[in-house]
């Protein structure tokens, strides 16, 4: 008899702000996952109950929610009584009267609804699917993150580290894993939170935390070492296996930290980011080199202590992938895996795979958990729409003939990806071998900053040609250096500042149509590669269906539309 678990990450109450998402395992196998923001169309989906990811996980097996054995939530409420003493010392402390007794409440009705409802308020929203209800389960926070790195890495043993903002006390977890078990060795309580740290830098570089701590990391390799600037931010906290950030990140969120900036380093935030000077670049540098410094340490004095050089990595804090090319890099690391979907969304994943073995899950090799549109409902919109389009007898070629040409291309294919990154199903390509590329994607496509650079897909068996590890690299979540000899034919996918890339290996049995599209592309430029983005306009979340993606292709500086079988095209003057 098939088993189903719904494992579901909401963004209400106690349970976190921000992505959530929802997966359906079957027999222990994820076979559906969504971001709930696909379908808001509000980025990340902010303060928002999974409801129609929760749907469509039932649709996929065309359940209801009395057909599932359980229902599990990612993050164990009756826990948040381990930080009530800190949220009382920062009541008591906070300016004015307003704000403490504002503060004091908080405390109170936090610590009374842990203790008392923690999934009443959940289960009122699920009872709108149906009843009864099936069993719910709550799993803690930084375990279920814990279990998304380890138990898909393909890792016997493994140190993992899980780095974020906050679970329900804690901020950065280290554990020592085992095809047993997972077991919590380490534990930085909130406040003393890296992801806090980073958000705090990125709020004072006008960014929004939560958002854009990868942009601040785009912009960390155009500085250099400032030893003022380094200075200041040592005096303000302490890196390493010990570190101690809790000076900046003593209230939550970071308006009391971006205080403390302005005075240590003597210059007010920036208001609106744009175009940046030397010194914003030295700070994003330094910010960076001391994240990188500290969770370097933090590993490596694991590896040591338990004598395995395998390290999976999950939380916020993971998306960074030159973070996760120095841990990699370190002499003490053999191996690395990185959960793809290493935010809060993956907290879904991580849920469902908590209640198996390590050793019983199989290695994660791609993330096309989303849904799929059929040939018949894409004609049906286009012509309905009277939208001009073409069935090209071999769209691979066709395509790969036209971004040969300079043309940018929307490639909507399969199964959408879960998570941040667009792997070669919901994409945005162009030509990798010119910066003309890269700009024009910039300007005309994403509207983003000119600054930030794109990232390549490339065919694995390429890896040793262009990459200084020359490993596989499915997720586009770690960041390598590229080889010198090479670097003339990715131009496009460079980071200008450093040459290198963000890359995503592919093989024929991950997503065949588009290991079949950069195998033409090599056919005709002898290039195995091309500039991946995701598919979206800036702010957006990645296009989820075919009527999203018309949208996009017409209201963006696109040359050519492949949606499965067919081609748009636009008007030509």
């Amino acid at each position: 008899m098939t088993n189903y678990l719904l494992a579901c990450k909401p963004a209400i109450g106690l349970y976190g702000q921000h992505d959530p998402s929802a997966v359906l395992f079957e027999d222990g196998t994820p076979v559906f996952g969504v971001e709930e923001e696909r379908y808001t169309r509000d980025k990340h989906a902010t303060e928002t109950f999974p409801e129609q990811a929760i749907q469509a996980c039932l649709d996929h097996r065309d359940l209801e929610i009395t057909d599932l054995d359980r229902i599990l939530l990612p993050y164990d409420p009756e826990l948040r009584s381990e930080i009530a003493s800190h949220y009382l010392e920062d009541a008591v402390r906070a300016p004015g009267l307003l704000r403490k007794l504002t503060a004091l409440e908080r405390t109170i009705v936090t610590q009374i609804r842990s203790r008392f409802v923690p999934t009443r308020q959940i289960e009122a929203r699920l009872e709108s699917f149906g009843t009864p209800l099936p069993p719910i389960e709550t799993i803690p926070h930084h375990r279920c993150h814990a279990a998304s790195a380890f138990h898909p890495s393909g890792f016997d043993e493994a140190v993992v580290l899980t780095v974020d903002a906050k679970g329900e006390y804690d901020s950065t977890v280290v554990w020592h894993a085992t095809g047993r078990r997972l077991k919590r060795v380490r534990t930085y309580d909130h406040p003393n939170s890296l992801g806090l740290f980073f958000a705090t830098v990125t709020e004072y570089l006008g960014y929004r935390m939560f958002n854009g701590e990868g942009k601040v990391m785009g912009l960390a390799p155009y500085g250099d070492d400032n030893p003022e600037i380094e200075s200041a931010l040592r005096e303000l906290i302490d890196t390493g296996v010990d570190y101690d950030v809790t000076d900046l990140t003593k209230r939550w969120g970071t308006g009391h930290g971006v205080d403390m900036l302005e005075d240590a380093l003597e210059r007010p935030r920036t208001e609106e980011p744009g175009e940046y000077g030397q010194w914003e670049k030295d700070l994003a540098y330094t910010a960076q080199k001391l994240l990188e410094e500290t969770v370097v340490e933090i590993a490596e004095d694991a590896i040591e202590r338990f004598d395995t050089a395998n390290v999976a990595l999950a939380g916020g804090v993971a998306l960074n992938c030159k973070l996760n090319k120095r841990v990699r890099e370190s002499p003490a690391v053999d191996d690395v895996f990185v959960q793809p979907v290493a935010h809060d969304a993956g907290l879904a994943l991580g849920a469902g795979w908590s209640r198996q073995r390590p050793a019983a899950v199989d290695r994660q090799t791609d993330v096309y958990l989303g849904p799929a549109f059929e040939t018949d409902e894409i004609r049906s919109l286009l012509e309905t729409n009277k939208i001009e389009y073409s069935e090209p007898d071999d769209v691979e070629r066709y395509v790969a003939e036209r971004l040969a040409a300079g043309d940018l291309v929307g490639w909507f294919q399969g199964r959408m990806e879960m998570g941040p990154r667009a792997l070669g199903a919901r994409s945005i390509l162009a030509d990798p071998r010119s910066a003309d590329s890269r700009d024009r994607v910039n300007r005309f496509v994403k509207h983003r900053e000119e600054w930030r650079p794109f990232a390549p897909s490339m065919l694995e068996s390429a890896a040793d040609r262009y990459l200084a590890d020359g490993r596989p690299a499915p997720f586009m979540i770690d960041a390598d250096d590229v080889r010198s000899e090479a670097a003339g034919e990715l131009e496009a996918v460079l980071h200008p500042a450093d040459d290198s890339t963000r890359p995503q290996t592919v093989r024929e049995d991950q997503h065949p149509r588009y290991y079949r599209l950069i195998s033409e592309f090599e056919n005709i430029t002898g290039v195995p590669a091309v500039l991946n983005t995701s598919f979206n306009d800036h702010a957006e979340p990645i296009v989820r269906t075919p009527t999203q993606a018309v949208k996009d292709f017409y209201g963006m500086g696109l040359d050519l539309l492949a949606i499965e079988d067919f081609v748009v095209e636009k008007e030509t003057a």
